[in-house]
């Protein structure tokens, strides 16, 4: 049973968006420094098995160019999420909760068209849009992590098969 005191779930309505909201997707987007740290480790071992012939002797070349692409996949959305979970701190230690969703998105949007990072109609997305776009951002990352570690076990499994 619901308290009668307990205020309703936000909406998409910006007004809804708090500062908490705000430090709770950064804290979210902040694990894809988890994946990027892993993933320069298969980066590492996958430069392994491409410079030095003996460790991957019988395995074949194609799948070490695969790891190595989707290495390089998940660094790109690596320093993707970094960058919004690093927007999305400072949003909410700039703002107080009453104010923080009515304009930290014209704020994000503003700063955004005039570094050339956000076309101008893409400007004024609500924020369940932004939070759909964050988490999709972190799930290509931890996809091309998979991908890049299968790849990895392919070119390996074969050496050690």
């Amino acid at each position: 049973m619901s308290d009668p005191r307990t205020p309703p779930p936000p909406s998409g309505d910006p007004v809804a968006t708090t500062a908490f909201d705000l430090r709770a997707m950064a804290s979210l987007l902040a694990q894809g420094r988890h994946l990027r740290n892993v993933s320069l480790i298969v980066l590492a071992a996958t430069l392994l098995g491409l410079v030095w012939p003996d460790a991957g002797a019988d395995a074949m070349p194609a799948w070490w160019l695969l790891s190595l692409c989707a290495g390089l996949a998940q660094l790109y959305y690596a320093v993707r999420v970094d960058f919004d979970a690093r927007l999305l701190a400072a949003l909410a230690d700039h703002g107080d909760d009453a104010n923080a969703g009515l304009h930290a998105a014209r704020r994000l949007d503003a700063s955004l068209i005039a570094l050339g990072l956000l076309p101008r109609d893409r400007a004024g997305r609500d924020w369940p849009a932004r939070w759909r776009g964050a988490r999709g951002l972190l799930r290509n990352q931890a996809l091309c992590l998979l991908a890049q570690l299968a790849m990895l076990v392919a070119a390996y499994g074969r050496v050690w098969l």
